[in-house]
């Protein structure tokens, strides 16, 4: 999937999202910034819910993956060609950095309700909720300045979940274990329903709670399940660790360590069965 295809209409920020604490507010204000930026040289240029869906894949991935991969795969252009300066760079790279940061703390959080504080909350857009909260005649005016109709609640965000899931595809490969395999599928599905249109009947709207209603009751519930969701690929992720190559005959593997192909099964009860 291309960056093109991510890019929704352009739209005031504030109250666009779910509630969000003051720090990730100024982390994702001054990523937003950077963004419009770039998008002045490079129209395709994602909106930042694309990028926050891509980096939470990032976190959920079993390896590290380096900035030298996912940079050129988040602008969709080599990483000399992104910005106009170093220090747009930096500044982009540091912003990143900290709401990776502040993803990571909320998915190691322990929770029991998406309510509590510090819980995963990503930064999505109801963008249906801010064109019902506008005038009539700006909101016309809007809709003619649009590809298309507005994406549903979470729908850029699972595209770049996604599409960091189908780019590193070798590292989402499921493993030899059925029971992880089968829960780490289940977990994706729930991510993907996302990427479907939101068409039953709306019911609330996020932007503005006094507005005409955007979001079904259906819609929400499915976006509370993909953050449990995330949850688990995150644990997953942790438990498995990096995939790794072909076991060797001569690789000197402990029978109760850890089997080296990724199952998270004890090497007596894999490999070394």
């Amino acid at each position: 999937m291309s960056s093109q295809d991510t890019t929704p209409p352009d739209s005031p920020q504030d109250n666009s999202r779910a509630e969000l604490d003051e720090a990730s507010s100024a982390t994702l204000d001054a990523l937003e910034d950077v963004l419009d930026a770039v998008r002045e040289a490079h129209p395709d240029t994602p909106q930042w819910e694309f990028c926050e869906g891509a980096l939470t894949a990032l976190l959920c991935t079993r390896r590290a993956v380096p900035q030298a991969e996912w940079l050129p795969f988040i602008f969709g252009r080599d990483a000399g060609d992104i910005f106009a300066s170093p220090a747009q760079e930096t500044t982009f790279l540091m912003g990143w950095q900290e709401r990776e940061a502040q993803l990571r703390a909320a998915l190691e959080a322990p929770v029991d309700s998406l309510e509590d504080e510090g819980a995963l909350a990503p930064a999505v857009m109801d963008w249906r909720g801010l064109l019902a909260s506008l005038p009539e005649p700006d909101r016309a005016e809007a809709a003619a300045d649009q590809d298309g109709p507005p994406p549903a609640l979470a729908q850029v965000w699972a595209q770049g979940f996604m599409a960091a899931v189908d780019r590193w595809s070798d590292d989402w490969a499921p493993p030899r274990d059925k029971e992880i395999a089968e829960s780490m599928g289940d977990a994706l599905a729930c991510v993907d329903d996302l990427l479907d249109d939101d068409t039953a009947q709306p019911a609330l709207n996020l932007y503005e709670p006094d507005a005409a209603p955007s979001v079904s009751e259906a819609r929400f519930e499915a976006f509370g399940e993909a953050l449990w969701a995330v949850y688990d690929l995150y644990a997953i992720a942790k438990s498995l660790g990096p995939r790794t190559g072909p076991i060797r005959n001569d690789d000197k593997v402990g029978r109760n360590d850890l089997c080296p192909c990724g199952s998270g099964k004890k090497y007596k009860k894999c490999h070394g069965a």
